[in-house]
């Protein structure tokens, strides 16, 4: 349940909102009981004096309203069937996947042979050209498909 200003209900809301009384009920026992009420501290912000007793009275004035929890259901069609048999038959026979085939490269410093870390490179993959980073061992990891002819790698800065 939550509490709504009379002025923003909307026409569904109001279908759905609690009797004066009923209202003024629930609010009293949350209040009574310390339990939260949605809207509650936008109503408590518009009062001069922030006590339970003006809350009540604000509800018992109709100045803001109590709304069933249902309002918020909304009114929606329930669809016929769940699933489309077509999306049935590709999750029994789900297609091929394309595999991708890790290839795992260690960049080293040549003069050195220490790992180039976090170093950015270039890679070329069949003609496809992007730039990456090593991981922090110096790793370059690309995922390649299990076809490929051509790999290049160009370091970037050393």
């Amino acid at each position: 349940m939550r509490l709504v200003k009379e002025f923003h209900l909307s026409a569904w809301e109001r279908q759905h909102a609690c009797s004066s009384e009923q209202a003024l009920d629930h609010v009293r026992q949350a209040l009574l009981d310390r339990q939260p009420i949605e809207g509650l501290d936008e109503l408590r912000a518009g009062l001069l004096i922030n006590i339970d007793s003006e809350v009540l009275e604000q509800v018992e004035r109709g100045e803001w309203w109590l709304i069933r929890a249902e309002a918020d259901f909304g009114d929606w069609a329930v669809p016929a069937r769940t699933f489309d048999q077509t999306v049935i038959e590709l999750m029994k026979n789900p297609p091929v996947q394309p595999s991708r085939s890790p290839r795992i490269f260690r960049l080293v410093d040549s003069l050195t042979g220490e790992p180039l870390t976090q170093q950015p490179y270039i890679v070329t993959v069949d003609g496809q050209t992007t730039q990456r980073k090593t991981d922090g061992e110096g790793i370059a990891h690309l995922f390649a498909p299990a076809e490929v002819r051509e790999i290049s790698m160009k370091v970037i800065c050393v």
